[in-house]
């Protein structure tokens, strides 16, 4: 048996149980001992020991490599849409003051100080948007208050500060953002002005009193403890909002930290896990490998001793060793089914039950070696007449690919819940791969379905085009089919495509169709073959003939497939 490295943190192994003329090389080796044989069988069983430990201590470590990188990713994916949110709260904060300039530009050189406090009024308050708000007008003199609302402002009116302030402000294109400090409170100052009309607001927001930011209900919050220091720097002169208290700061390892414009400076967004963010078998799986291989490394080397001492002094069996080596190669068979489970945990466990649409998926690894793939499929349900799906294939085998695999099934799939069409969840989502980076390319197909009409508007991402199954005939869906993702900025064109009632959408990995031998066409023209042939069968049944029709032993690569059945109205039961 030999060992060699197929990609970093895996190691391949291979055996050849050759039967050997004379002596086996075990008997060669037990000729060394004295008569009674019990050296050589005590450095037999020490080396088998010896041997297992390493291959065990290498897949465990292996293992918790792979995890930490995915907790890392999965960290980075959250951390970016914590940062999302943040953005939005933001652009919240901005839009009243960039509304009222407009409104006192539109009311004329003078302005309407009373439209102004009318509007800032209703959002004044310790806890409300802003705690005092007043419009400014630039003339030659200098900057003259023509309303104000709310408390004393924390820069007093007409200080040197405050002019310099409403200065910048009319020098920037965006707001100008500053800390104030008003008692033992901290406010957050914000100028924002029209140049061509001299007008200038200006603002101040309270930090809440225990520090936690408002944005930190949102489901991007959860599971991380975070601190956001206004600015680059990442001291406590600069924190603004944390959820942790100021004196266990700054957040320890692991952290992940990123910026977010905010008017002329930028607010430092650091994140740490509050626990696993991965599954638990990512977060189990070393230990559970390491237990495992010392327990099956310890019985291999205990039926070791009794082969050795019981062949010793004559020649090695040779059935005997291949027996062995099906013990180790049922070992090899324990691993890889331990790592299908890893990606089937991964997949969905069940499909939504969504009225008018009959749904059935199918998952067939189609590798040999323990290695697994980053196949994937998903089906979620958007409001009460919607539903969303995606298909996707990630190149390569392994713990990598299964973590690329994970990443772009739970961005997709959140993209689609928050709201987004298929084309700008995949534009959202390739920003956030590089190929060269990651080292694996990624392709998918999403669609976002009306079940009441049947319209189904899709998007691709160098994925095959997905079929429909019609009893008058089938046929693929015609759409423009965009780069995979994480190639660089990519905008990628909808489709839309109305499935009949009766007919069935499928989609699927490229597994299926494509053979070493033979050109991709022949391929897809066999599968279009077989759904004419299998077209009125149920859908769970209309899978498994054409996986029997289309899988060969000259096409070893994993299989995605789901299928979504239309159904007419009165017969959803």
């Amino acid at each position: 048996m030999f060992c060699i490295q197929a990609a970093p943190h895996r190691l391949r192994c291979t055996y050849s149980p050759t039967r050997l003329e004379g002596r086996s090389h075990v008997a060669r080796f037990a000729q060394r001992s004295n008569d009674d044989g019990r050296p050589s069988t005590t450095l037999a069983v020490v080396a088998t020991v010896l041997i297992g430990i390493l291959l065990t201590a290498t897949a465990s470590w292996a293992a918790d490599r792979a995890d930490e990188s995915s907790e890392r990713r999965l960290l980075e994916t959250q951390a970016k849409q914590a940062a999302a949110v943040l953005s939005t709260a933001i652009f919240v904060i901005e839009q009243p003051l960039t509304t009222a300039l407009q409104v006192q530009a539109a009311a004329g050189p003078d302005g309407n100080p009373s439209v102004f406090r009318r509007t800032f009024a209703v959002s004044m308050g310790e806890e409300a948007l802003f705690v005092t708000a007043s419009l400014w007008h630039k003339d030659p003199r200098g900057f003259e208050q023509l309303a104000a609302v709310g408390a004393q402002p924390g820069i007093e009116p007409q200080t040197p500060r405050m002019q310099d302030l409403l200065g910048r402000a009319l020098d920037t294109s965006t707001s100008v953002v500053q800390r104030v400090e008003v008692g033992d409170r901290t406010r957050i100052a914000y100028a924002r002005a029209d140049p061509e009309t001299g007008f200038v607001v200006y603002t101040e927001r309270a930090i809440p009193k225990n520090r936690r930011a408002r944005v930190d209900s949102d489901s991007a919050y959860a599971n991380i403890h975070y601190a956001i220091y206004l600015g680059e720097e990442t001291t406590l002169g600069s924190l603004t909002t944390t959820d942790m208290d100021p004196a266990d700061l700054p957040l320890g390892d692991p952290t992940y930290a990123t910026t977010i414009p905010f008017g002329d400076t930028v607010l430092t967004l650091v994140v740490q896990p509050t626990d696993h963010l991965g599954s638990p078998l990512g977060r189990h799986l070393p230990a559970l490998l390491l237990i495992g291989g010392l327990l099956l490394t310890f019985a291999t080397a205990l039926i070791a001793r009794q082969l050795f001492g019981a062949r010793l002094r004559a020649e090695a069996d040779a059935t005997t060793i291949n027996d062995l080596y099906e013990q180790v190669h049922q070992r090899y068979d324990d691993e890889r089914e331990m790592s299908l489970r890893l990606q089937r945990a991964l997949l969905p466990q069940v499909n939504p039950s969504i009225p008018e649409l009959e749904i059935a998926s199918r998952y067939v690894a189609g590798t040999q070696d323990i290695e697994i793939g980053g196949d994937w499929y998903s089906v979620i349900e958007l409001g009460e007449h919607h539903f969303g799906f995606v298909v996707g294939d990630v190149s390569g085998h392994g713990i990598d690919a299964v973590a690329t695999m994970a990443r772009a099934r739970f961005t997709l799939r959140a993209y689609l819940l928050d709201g987004n069409a298929p084309h700008e969840a995949l534009a959202k989502a390739s920003r956030q791969f590089d190929v060269a980076e990651d080292g694996h390319i990624v392709t998918a197909v999403v669609g976002l379905g009306d079940r009441s009409t049947g319209e189904v508007t899709f998007a691709n991402a160098g994925h095959p085009l997905p079929l429909v199954l019609a009893p008058e005939g089938s046929v693929y869906v015609p759409m423009p089919v965009g780069p995979p993702l994480g190639v660089g900025t990519t905008d990628y064109e909808p489709a839309t495509f109305t499935v009949p009632v009766g007919a069935t959408l499928l989609a699927y990995t490229d597994g299926l169709v494509e053979r070493r031998t033979e050109d991709i066409e022949l391929g897809m023209q066999r599968l279009l073959d077989a759904a004419d042939h299998h077209a009125d069968e149920q859908v769970t049944e209309l899978l498994s003939s054409l996986l029997e029709d289309m899988r060969s032993n000259e096409a070893p690569d994993d299989i995605a497939l789901l299928a979504l059945h239309r159904l007419a109205t009165n017969n959803v039961s």
